[in-house]
């Protein structure tokens, strides 16, 4: 259930903001308006759809027909479970997401790639989760041709082992969370490092710092594995690794667990902006990573 996707309100309030139409909910009025009332709650069709048109911009999709029904039902459950702490999450998506349209494209472009990122990986540790995985399917759609033309893209290759030997890092902040009295509470921010050592090994860690109110919440992973290239090809054999979450607002459900061991591709090249060498890996989609730095050789 969503519920243990606390941190999709707080992930938005980490993205700046989107410039794209909302979706026009009144297209819907033909459909019951609430689906459910508990504990002085209601359950709104139309807010569950400005959800789905979120997740609609973020993915650069469109849920089929199918999706639609499949996330209205799902939501249904979790609200017959939580209603509470569901309409609190979907009321903090829509907030954000109304806050989030007011930016110019370029921004909206760094803002899904950023809330990707992070969002995906998170999906990914929830295998059994039916709203993880539809969301994952969702994405995965959509992203798939992209692969291919990113893939083309990168077909220069980058040599050796020793052009890639360093440590890259992608990262970004956003806003500061303040007390009424002034005093600083924490800010939003990520960070994502790959470290490549001449004898092929890898050590990848990631972090995101997300606030919301007075409540913080850490996200954290840290991987080692085997690297190898074949050309643009890059795979890397990660050993098990560990995922930490911690929310202070939610002392109770905060975990640490490991991430199983799996292999994957990358297509990477090297490219440079502004004068910098940069490392872009892609899956789903290309990252492009700076050195921490000045490039050497170990």
């Amino acid at each position: 259930m969503m519920n243990k996707f606390k941190s999709l309100p707080l992930l938005l309030l980490s993205v700046a903001s989107i410039n794209v139409p909302m979706v026009n909910i009144a297209a819907h009025s033909a459909e019951p308006s609430v689906f459910l009332t508990a504990e002085n709650k209601a359950l709104n069709r139309s807010d569950v759809n400005q959800v789905i048109a979120f997740f609609e911009w973020a993915f650069g999709a469109k849920f089929t027909t199918e999706q639609r029904d499949e996330y209205y039902s799902i939501k249904s459950n979790e609200f017959e479970n939580d209603p509470v702490g569901t309409k609190k999450g979907i009321d903090d998506v829509i907030a954000n997401y109304r806050e989030a349209i007011t930016e110019p494209e370029a921004e909206q472009n760094r803002i899904r790639q950023g809330f990707n990122k992070g969002f995906v990986e998170q999906l990914r540790q929830l295998p059994n989760d039916a709203e993880a995985k539809l969301l994952l399917s969702v994405y995965e759609a959509a992203s798939s041709n992209d692969t291919a033309s990113q893939s083309d893209d990168s077909s220069s290759g980058v040599g050796g082992i020793s052009s890639i030997v360093g440590k890259w890092v992608w990262a970004q902040t956003g806003s500061s969370t303040y007390t009424q009295g002034g005093a600083y509470l924490g800010g939003n921010a990520s960070r994502f490092t790959y470290q490549f050592k001449p004898n092929g090994t890898v050590e990848y860690t990631g972090i995101m710092n997300i606030m919301s109110g007075g409540c913080n919440q850490q996200v954290f992973q840290s991987r080692k594995g085997k690297v190898s290239l074949n050309g643009s090809t890059m795979t890397i054999k990660w050993s098990p690794g560990r995922f930490t979450r911690d929310f202070s607002c939610d002392r109770a459900n905060n975990y640490t667990k490991t991430v199983p061991a799996e292999s994957i591709k990358y297509q990477v090249r090297l490219k440079t902006d502004l004068g910098q060498n940069q490392l872009c890996l892609t899956r789903k989609e290309e990252t492009c990573y700076s050195p921490t730095v000045v490039s050497q050789k170990w």
